[in-house]
């Protein structure tokens, strides 16, 4: 697994936040690290062999239902 992330890049940034412990949605990504394109870059996580599982989870929006969306962190 190669973890020599360019520093300031999407990919070090996500690297770091998941490597944390804390897991991660699309809204998460655009709201806490400026990441706009969170599939692409846990894509290239993958690909240079970062092990990342994802689930959906449900949740609230803003008009009183439930929304299912991808979370995404690193294997255990």
């Amino acid at each position: 697994m190669n973890t020599n992330f360019k520093l300031g890049t999407h990919k070090q940034i996500l690297f770091d936040y998941l490597n944390k412990g804390n897991s991660i949605t699309t809204k998460d990504a655009m709201y806490h690290l400026g990441i706009g394109d969170l599939q692409g870059t846990i894509r290239d996580l993958k690909e240079s062999g970062v092990p990342i599982e994802s689930k959906y989870i449900s949740v609230p929006t803003r008009y009183g239902k439930n929304a299912t969306v991808k979370e995404y962190k690193l294997f255990s």
